[in-house]
């Protein structure tokens, strides 16, 4: 029997019997605690590796490496190992804390029991999951628990409303600092105080908020997202596209109608695979066959060798706009972000209803998921306030979430208006035997 007292929340998810369990919960609540003894508890019962695994090895240390040992009773213990940070229980357990920054480090295992700490922080989350992670499991059917405090409307977001409904193997729960009896009302009033309201309500009410530092601060799904229709015969379609083999390969299809309007109208997005793969899918797509262009990473040359054997042609995008390469992508940014802000005024007559504020020139299907998630979840990187010279550089976004971002910012930097077709005179067209 573990001798550790659970507040009332943490006893609820750790009785409950649901094979996949999701919690969300503010900072300070307890939910580190909570998966130590969640984690332990199961290695007592059932002889096997377990383990926790949080973003990265130097997280994972800092947070449980330490406390762990302090609440495994010391005559349970058979050895430590301060380097793979593992304890072997003399019963024959081994509990391991891990980082998901070296996916290959977490293959091949057979566990009886997983934790994700701070899932929200994951990085190319699907993937890691479904390729690397989820077969740990499948040999004894073992259990997993997530458990972060949000982080925007990302994976985390997704598996949360996913445990919300009725699903015998997922089950979740959202939790508040205020919900940790541990902590003083007092302090967490405190720093109410000194927070943004999106801040502080995602960062201690676990409230699922929109990232501070958006780059697209101007996407809003009820304003950019719209039901999927027909794409008229007289559009134009084109592609970007941005390669990945651990990351994920993004190709966007976006149709332009005649006044110059953007619409995301399909996608392709997914990591893991040969480009034989990507190329048979995104070939696949109907609209493939009207694609006037496809753009694609300028520094791909292999890639894009590779898809014209596939026989999908792609033009590196213009990278000549810029003095360098941060200027060349916030060009970029700048050409999308002009183009999701509503102009007073204007109608689109396909696809949208109008408001009082007009509407914007990029739309996105409802059906492009991943697309959308990314424009909810792209952000600026925060710049370090330890080194004065980082303060005065310009910003630069995170490295994460921009795979379909990056794929529609070729696209940006590399369109232009198709020159309009001149009318020739009436003594011309005779000429030239048009009568």
């Amino acid at each position: 029997m573990i001798r550790k007292k659970l507040n009332r929340w943490q006893y609820e998810v750790y009785s409950d019997t649901h094979r996949f369990r999701i919690v969300c919960a503010g900072r300070r609540s307890g939910k580190s605690v909570l998966a130590r003894t969640i984690v332990l508890d199961w290695a007592l019962k059932n002889i096997g590796s377990y383990w926790i695994v949080s973003p990265n090895y130097k997280q994972s240390k800092m947070i449980h490496w330490r406390e762990l040992q302090k609440e495994i009773p010391y005559e349970w213990i058979y050895k430590k190992n301060e380097v793979e940070l593992s304890i072997t229980l003399k019963n024959g357990s081994i509990i391991e804390l891990k980082g998901a920054e070296n996916p290959d480090a977490l293959r091949g295992i057979k566990l009886r029991g997983l934790i994700i700490d701070e899932i929200a922080s994951i990085r190319n989350w699907d993937w890691l999951w479904q390729e690397v992670l989820r077969p740990t499991l499948t040999d004894y059917i073992a259990p997993a628990i997530f458990i972060s405090t949000p982080k925007g409307f990302n994976h985390f977001f997704d598996l949360y409303e996913m445990g919300q409904l009725a699903n015998r193997d997922y089950c979740s729960w959202k939790f508040t600092s205020y919900q940790n009896p541990y902590i003083k009302k007092e302090e967490i009033d405190n720093a109410k105080k000194e927070l943004t309201d999106d801040t502080f309500a995602q960062e201690y009410l676990a409230d699922f908020r929109k990232y501070t530092g958006l780059v697209y601060k101007e996407f809003q799904r009820e304003t950019h997202v719209i039901d999927p229709f027909d794409i008229p015969d007289n559009w134009s379609v084109y592609r970007g596209i941005d390669f990945g083999s651990t990351n994920p390969t993004a190709c966007i299809f976006i149709a332009v109608d005649g006044d110059e309007n953007w619409f995301i109208v399909d996608e392709h997005y997914r990591s893991g695979e040969t480009i034989d793969y990507h190329a048979g899918v995104i070939n696949s797509k109907p609209l493939s066959k009207r694609v006037v262009a496809t753009y694609g990473d300028p520094s791909g040359a292999q890639w894009i060798s590779e898809f014209s054997e596939r026989g999908i042609y792609i033009t590196p995008a213009d990278k000549e706009i810029g003095t360098n390469f941060n200027s060349w992508v916030r060009f970029g940014i700048e050409k999308v972000a002009e183009k999701l802000k509503q102009t007073p005024g204007k109608t689109v007559s396909i696809g949208y209803k109008t408001n009082e504020k007009g509407c914007p020139g990029l739309f996105i299907f409802s059906s492009c998921q991943n697309t959308i998630r990314e424009f909810e979840t792209y952000r600026w990187k925060e710049k370090s306030v330890t080194q004065a010279q980082d303060l005065n550089e310009p910003d630069v976004p995170e490295k994460a979430n921009d795979h379909a971002m990056d794929a529609l910012r070729y696209f940006a930097v590399s369109y232009t208006t198709p020159a309009p077709v001149e009318e020739l005179p009436d003594d011309t067209k005779k000429l030239e035997g048009w009568y």
